[in-house]
C-alpha cells in the first residue's frame, strides 16, 4: 500500500474542497494507497464531513487564517502582504516545518502532496529536508502584489516574489514536481519585479498545468429544478450570498441584507439566503420574512447552482465554480489581496465572468440594482477547463509509480 500524506494549506474552503476532489480521483486511479491528511480549521470540517483521515497535529496548526482575520480591516480589506509578514514574524513557518519533520519520521510516506502550504515550499526553497520523500506541489497564482505602497510591504512582495524567480530560473528538479492548477493563460504576462523573470515564461519552463480544478462534476448540477427541490427551496429567485470560509466579510452580508427590501418591493417572491462560514460569529441583527441565514453549508457548490444569482467575495474557488455553472454573480475582491484583486479579477474580467463590484461606497440599494438588472440576464459565460483535479490526481498517480488505470486516462 502507497501512503500519501495530503497537507491542506487551505485558509478558506476553496482549496480544501478541490483537495478532497483530487484525493477521490487519485484512490479511483491507486491500485491501493492511503492519504492522511494534515490542515487546520475550517478545512479540517470539510474532511471530517468527507471522511478523510486527520492526523493528531491538525489541532496545532495554525499558519495563516487567524492572522488573516486579525489583519483584516473594515470594508473588505485585508494586507495580503502583511499577512505574509506576520506569519513569517511571528515564527508560524517555522514551527510547521518543525511539525511535518516529526510527522514524517513517524508516518514515513511515499509522497507528499502540498496545496498553499508555501511553509515547506520556502523550507524546501532554503535546501532544508533533503531527505523528504517526494513532493507535488500545487499552485493556482504567481505573484504577489504589494497590499500598500509602505516600505515593508514593498519589500515583502518583492521578496516572495524573487522565491518565484529564483525558482523559475532553476528550473524543474528531480523529486519535486509542481502543478499549476489552471491554465498558462491565468499566469502574469509580466516581469515578477525589476530584474526578474517573466512569470507567465517562467511557470511553462517549470509548471505543469493541469487545467482548472473543480470539485465537483457540473453534469450532475443540470438538473435545477430537481435540486431546489431537493435542497428545499421555494419557487422564486433565490440569491445566495457568501462571505468565504474565514471570519472575514461580515460587512458584504450586512450589505446583501440592506439591499433586501429593495429586492423584495419589486418581487415579494424573491429569497435571500447568508452564508457565514464556519468561523463567522457575527451578529447581523433581525431578518426580515424571506432571508435566512446560515453557517457552515457543506458542498456550498449546490446551493449556488440551485440560485438565480450569487453575491460572493473574489475568491478562486466560488468564482471558478459559478463560471463552470454558469451562474450570475456580482463578486468583492478583498482591498490589498493581491490574488483576489489582481490574479482572480483578472481571469475573470479576460472571461467576461461575473461582475466586479467595489464594497466602498456601495450602498444597499445600488446593490439592489445590480442584482436586478443581472438577475435575469442570461449569461454567455464560456466554457472553461474544469478537469484539474483529474489531471492533478493522474500527475500524483505518476508520481507513486502506479500511473492511472486504463479506465482514468
Amino acid at each position: 500500500m502507497s501512503k500519501v500524506l495530503f497537507v491542506s494549506g487551505s485558509v478558506g474552503l476553496g482549496h480544501v474542497l478541490r483537495d478532497v476532489r483530487i484525493a477521490r480521483e487519485l484512490m479511483g486511479m491507486a491500485m491501493d494507497v492511503r492519504i492522511l491528511w494534515l490542515a487546520a480549521d475550517p478545512a479540517t470540517r470539510v474532511l471530517q464531513d468527507e471522511g478523510m483521515e486527520l492526523l493528531p497535529e491538525c489541532q496545532d496548526r495554525d499558519v495563516g487564517t487567524s492572522v488573516i482575520e486579525s489583519v483584516a480591516g473594515d470594508g473588505l480589506q485585508v494586507n495580503m502582504t502583511e499577512i505574509l509578514y506576520r506569519v513569517r514574524k511571528e515564527d508560524r513557518y517555522a514551527k510547521a516545518v518543525s511539525i511535518f519533520d516529526g510527522i514524517l519520521k513517524r508516518e514515513r510516506p511515499d509522497l507528499v502532496v502540498a496545496d498553499e502550504a508555501y511553509e515547506l515550499e520556502g523550507a524546501h526553497a532554503r535546501g532544508l529536508g533533503r531527505d523528504w520523500p517526494p513532493f507535488v506541489f500545487l499552485w493556482d497564482f504567481v505573484k504577489v502584489y504589494p497590499g500598500s505602497w509602505r516600505w515593508r510591504d514593498v519589500r515583502t512582495a518583492r521578496l516572495v516574489n524573487k522565491g518565484w524567480d529564483r525558482a523559475f530560473r532553476q528550473g524543474r528538479e528531480e523529486g519535486w514536481t509542481d502543478v499549476f492548477l489552471g491554465d498558462p493563460e491565468d499566469v502574469p504576462d509580466e516581469r515578477l519585479g525589476w530584474g526578474m523573470v517573466n512569470a507567465r515564461k517562467g511557470a511553462e519552463g517549470r509548471y505543469m498545468f493541469a487545467g482548472n480544478p473543480l470539485p465537483f462534476d457540473p453534469d450532475d448540477y443540470r438538473d435545477r429544478e430537481g435540486l431546489r427541490r431537493r435542497l428545499g427551496y421555494a419557487p422564486g429567485p433565490l440569491i445566495v450570498c457568501s462571505s468565504g470560509g474565514t471570519a472575514v466579510g461580515a460587512g458584504l452580508l450586512r450589505l446583501c441584507l440592506d439591499a433586501y427590501p429593495v429586492l423584495r418591493a419589486r418581487d415579494p417572491e424573491v429569497r435571500m439566503v447568508l452564508v457565514k462560514g464556519p468561523r463567522m460569529d457575527a451578529d447581523l441583527g433581525p431578518l426580515p420574512d424571506g432571508v435566512e441565514e446560515r453557517g457552515y453549508v457543506p458542498r456550498l457548490y449546490e446551493h449556488f447552482a440551485a440560485a438565480d444569482l450569487a453575491v460572493v467575495q473574489g475568491g478562486g474557488g466560488s468564482t471558478l465554480e459559478l463560471s463552470v455553472l454558469k451562474r450570475p454573480f456580482m463578486y468583492f475582491p478583498l482591498k490589498g489581496h493581491s490574488e483576489q484583486e489582481f490574479n482572480v479579477a483578472r481571469k475573470l474580467e479576460r472571461n467576461g465572468l461575473g461582475v466586479r463590484c467595489d464594497f466602498r461606497g456601495m450602498t444597499g440599494h445600488e446593490l439592489a440594482g445590480l442584482v436586478l438588472e443581472n438577475l435575469r440576464r442570461p449569461v454567455e459565460y464560456p466554457d472553461l477547463s474544469h478537469h484539474g483535479c483529474r489531471n492533478a490526481a493522474r500527475v500524483i498517480c505518476r508520481e507513486l509509480g502506479e500511473g492511472p488505470r486504463r479506465s482514468d486516462r
